[in-house]
This record gives C-alpha cells, structure tokens and sequence, in this order.
C-alpha cells in the first residue's frame, strides 16, 4: 500500500510538471503579498479553522478518528487534481499548477509542525514520525517530482512533448488503483464510521465550506481567480495524508476510513461551488436573469 501511495503521487507530481505550460513563478514573485496570504490561509488558517472546529461544542466527544482524519486533512495542503478541477470550472489552470508547486514546498515546513501538533490537539497517541521524516516524505512525493517534471518540459520538451502523456495515464492508472484500494478496504467502514459520528461529518463539511469561503475572499475581482483560489483551499491531498498514516499506522484502519470520509464531505461541500461557477462561466448564461 505504502509502494502504491509513494508512486501514485509521484506520477501525478510529475505529470502535472510535464503539463504545458511550463510552470512560471515569476508571476507569483511579482505578487509576494498575495501569495503569501494564499500559502499562510492555506497551510495555517485552514488547520487552525480545523482546531477551533474541534474545540466547539460539536467537536466535543469525537471519536480519535474523526478528530484526528479532520485535522489531519486540513494541514494536507496541494492536492493532485486542482487543475482539473479548475479547469472543469473555467478557472486559471496554469494558476492552480503554481500554486499547487508553491504549496508543496511549503508544506515541507507546515506539515512537520503539525504532525508534531496532533498528539496534544488532538489526542491520538500515534504520530511517533519526527518532524524530519515527515518532511522528507513531502519533499520525496511531492516536490521532487514536480520539479523533476518541470525541468523535463524545460530542457527536454521533445521529450516531454513525447511522454507527457503516457505519464499521465499511468499517474491516472496509479491514482484510480489507490483509490479503488482504499475503497475495497475502507469503504465498508467508511458509512458506519460517518453514521456513527454524524457530528464529524458534518465538521469535515463546515470545514470545506470554511475553506472555500476563505478562497473566495482571498481571490482577486478576477473571476477566474475567484474559482480557482476557493478550489485550492478546500481540496486537500487524501494521498498524502494516507502516506503518513500508511507510514505511522499500518493498521489505522478506521482513520483511512475517516480520510476516505473527508473526502466523500469535500465532493459533497464542493458541488454547489463547482455548478455556481459553471454556470458563471457559461457563455450563454446571463448575469441579467
């Protein structure tokens, strides 16, 4: 599972640094202040939302999966398919994949200090990983790649050209693996354990639509910024998360059925957002109606 993980990631980190346009940050750098409010909210301010979540009363009495798949889903920043979610909703793709680099590397710095974080805020006993491990994992299935991936599109485009897509049906093959895996295994505890703590799902809700809401406050007039940002806020990165928890607790099983959860609420909290800014970008919808 650890192999099938480490390597779906992989692939997706690659191909979408394959994917042209080559990735440019020199926008980004024209914007320092603007991205970094982006990268605070979405690898600080989603977490702490998270937090305060579970220090409501609703938050109150959760079980340690719940709890710890919530919080565990909110520091994950950088998820694999913000592009194409992006895209989906005419929003700005090649902005979406740069942010999507800036946000893997800082999540290098986030994620360790949140990991070290959960035992006492949310009062799981599992996370022994050191801070330096978890930020190896980061920098080995999300960074690499994406660079390596990018330096190919720069210096051998023929090549990339050539590969790109192969790539990215095997990345694609990989990922929709995973995911079939993770179902077989925790989808049959996946509605006992949202059944049986109504109360979380609905927070792994409420924190998608926090998230989107902060996304949609930071953007721009710009309206393919305004479907773009809340997109990447509110995805967070399930395969990454699966990756510690693989790497920590094999065994967790009712924790990947909690993440397997979060995700379910994600599809669940974005679809009214997605359809809005189809609807938005629809050439023959009429603002005036």
């Amino acid at each position: 599972m650890s192999t099938l993980i480490s390597l779906a990631l992989f692939l997706v980190m690659m191909a979408l640094g394959l994917h042209p346009p080559t990735v440019k940050v020199g926008l980004l750098i024209r914007r320092p202040v603007w991205l970094l409010r982006v990268l605070v909210t979405t690898c600080i301010g989603i977490p702490i939302a998270a937090l305060l979540l579970l220090r409501t009363p609703l938050g109150q009495g959760l079980s340690p999966s719940m709890a710890t798949a919530l919080m565990l889903m909110a520091i994950c920043p950088s998820a694999p398919l913000i592009s194409l979610k992006s895209r989906l909703v005419a929003g700005n793709a090649g902005l979406a994949a740069r942010l999507q680099l800036w946000s893997a590397c800082a999540a290098i710095l986030s994620v360790p200090i949140w990991v070290n974080q959960l035992p006492i805020d949310v009062g799981e006993t599992l996370w022994s990983i050191s801070g330096r491990d978890v930020a190896a994992q980061v920098l080995c299935v999300q960074v690499f790649p994406l660079l390596a991936g990018m330096s190919l599109r720069r210096w051998c485009s023929t090549w990339a050209e050539r590969w790109n897509p192969v790539v990215q049906k095997t990345a694609s093959i990989l990922l929709l693996m995973l995911l079939a895996v993770v179902l077989v295994t925790a989808l049959p505890k996946v509605s006992l354990t949202l059944i049986a703590d109504l109360r979380g799902a609905f927070l792994m809700l409420l924190l998608t639509l926090i998230a989107l809401l902060l996304g949609y406050g930071i953007a721009s007039d710009d309206q393919a910024e305004k479907s773009t940002i809340p997109l990447v806020m509110a995805m967070r990165n399930p395969g990454l998360a699966l990756l510690l928890v693989q790497q920590m607790a094999p065994e967790a099983s009712e924790l990947k059925a909690a993440i397997v959860g979060y995700v379910m609420m994600t599809v669940i909290g974005m679809t009214p957002f997605l359809r809005w800014r189809q609807r938005l970008a629809d050439p023959a919808h009429d603002v005036s109606k």
